[in-house]
């Protein structure tokens, strides 16, 4: 019998005793009587079996994910690392951009972008700001950006320039 049933077999005798179906002593004996209760406590300590089992590989799996985002994030700063190095060797010899047989490798100008040197030039009545959820606010640096370019002048905030490494 199924955990299934067997709620429904108690759900039954509770609905019988509750409309005076069947007598208090007729349910009580039907439970005493242990059949009832012995598949449910088997029942429930294979449940608690699988419970256990799910639990453990619910453990192993988080332990696992733990490690591989420990390689993961390994490999990230080891590419990162190799990356600057052939962009300090492009940088100090000139050779900003060349082609082997297998990569085509370019020092190019990343997109620029808005540096907030003071903060305290935007006061709550600045137009760049931007509403976000939870009541907070935020710089809307894309407008700022665009503004920028087009020759406006805004106090604590820059344009700036940077480039870096592209390898195809």
């Amino acid at each position: 019998m199924t955990l299934y049933e067997l709620t429904a077999e108690y759900q039954t005798l509770y609905d019988l005793l509750a409309h005076g179906e069947i007598d208090e002593q007729t349910v009580f004996d039907t439970i005493e009587g242990g059949l009832l209760d012995q598949q449910l406590e088997d029942k429930a300590d294979g449940y608690a079996k699988i419970i256990k089992m799910l639990e453990a590989d619910a453990a192993f799996a988080k332990e696992e994910a733990d490690r591989l985002r420990a390689r993961r994030d390994a490999f990230e700063r080891n590419a990162a690392r190799l990356k600057d190095r052939l962009y300090d060797a492009m940088k100090t010899t000139g050779r900003e951009k060349f082609k082997t047989g297998l990569f085509s490798f370019g020092i190019q100008n990343n997109p620029p972008k808005v540096v907030v040197d003071d903060m305290e030039a935007f006061d709550a009545d600045s137009p760049w700001w931007k509403p976000r959820k939870y009541d907070e606010s935020e710089l809307d640096k894309t407008a700022i950006k665009n503004a920028l370019k087009d020759g406006a002048v805004i106090d604590g905030v820059r344009l700036v320039q940077t480039d870096g490494l592209r390898i195809r």
